[in-house]
């Protein structure tokens, strides 16, 4: 299977062929990028959310959402690639998977504001449990390898050790982190099916217009007052790290997609993995820390190794199906 969006092009299994200098620096520069994005992003929205007491999630998503719109307008107009233009029919066809994203971004905002970044890292590690049951029951889709069930079985008892030790537990924020591992595997299964006839582009396009309304509406009506009253937006600080946090929030967007298309979706599932590993070590010594306990350090390391594990073996899994398919019959 062969997709083409403006100057990206990916195949089915492109890794595994032979690639030109220029693709090869391609492919290794927008796997930085998406690693970069991806493990700077928690860091900076935990600094704006705590360290300078901007909770407000949904005038956050708002700017991004408005700014990641604005950026894609702005390529598509000028032909950096081919996408159709937002209609009512178009976003109709993508409505709740962009329903279920608005609820998965703003209740990871809300579990981040209140956890450690280890905790939340470890319960975010927790979404492929979420989406392998729900391909099972909504997909249809066959019961997974040994490797894959063990894997999820260390991943989720990793969490819950992980929480257990948790001395300064926030049943809140927990709650938040839970709804939002649920509202993300919902919209990676509703999305699997529409990504079949839609670029992974056009889906955060869509996505954009789709949720942008709610965000705005959801700010108006629960965050004017409160935002009216803060102080931050006198502090130049703020102002900078606020800004630096819309753009790497669409930026981080964008570099998935560029990651995938450049690479494969295993490839950027296996940044995901080295991303979350990095997150981890740097945030057991940034903002706060998180105290120290057998329980939840043995907890954080088990539901890492089950985060590593299962990004090998769906690798080996791909790679085989691969190569089995490349092979020709005598």
């Amino acid at each position: 299977m062969k997709q083409s969006i403006g100057n990206y092009v990916s195949h089915e299994g492109k890794e595994h062929g032979s690639k030109s200098n220029k693709e090869i620096m391609q492919s290794i520069s927008s796997a930085l990028l998406y690693g970069i994005c991806s493990t700077s992003m928690a860091f900076i929205n935990k600094l704006v959310m705590t360290s300078y007491k901007f909770d407000f999630p949904f005038l956050i998503m708002t700017c991004q959402m408005m700014f990641c719109i604005i950026f894609i307008e702005f390529l598509r107009m000028n032909s950096a690639f081919y996408i159709p233009r937002y209609s009512l029919k178009l976003g109709k066809s993508f409505l709740w998977p962009s329903m279920f994203y608005a609820l998965h971004s703003i209740t990871a905002l809300h579990a981040l504001s209140g956890m450690s970044i280890p905790i939340y890292v470890a319960i975010k590690r927790c979404a492929p449990i979420v989406t392998l049951l729900l391909s099972i029951v909504l997909l249809k889709k066959e019961l997974p390898s040994k490797k894959i069930i063990l894997a999820v079985i260390l991943i989720s008892s990793g969490c819950i050790l992980a929480g257990l030790g948790d001395i300064e537990l926030d049943i809140r924020a927990y709650s938040y982190g839970a709804l939002s591992v649920v509202a993300q595997g919902i919209y990676l299964t509703l999305a699997q099916k529409s990504l079949e006839e839609m670029s992974a582009l056009l889906v955060l396009y869509v996505t954009g217009y789709n949720t942008v309304p709610l965000f705005i509406f959801a700010s108006l009506f629960y965050e004017t007052q409160e935002v009216l009253q803060s102080e931050s937006f006198s502090d130049l600080g703020f102002i900078a790290y606020f800004t630096i946090q819309v753009v790497i929030g669409v930026l981080l967007n964008y570099s998935l997609f560029l990651c995938t298309a450049s690479n494969s979706a295993l490839t950027t599932s296996l940044v995901g993995v080295l991303k979350s590993i990095l997150q981890t070590t740097i945030g057991f010594f940034t903002f706060g820390g998180i105290k120290f306990n057998v329980i939840n350090i043995f907890g954080i390391v088990i539901n890492m190794f089950g985060g590593i594990m299962y990004a090998c073996a769906k690798y080996t899994e791909k790679y085989t199906t691969i190569v089995q398919s490349n092979v020709k019959p005598i």
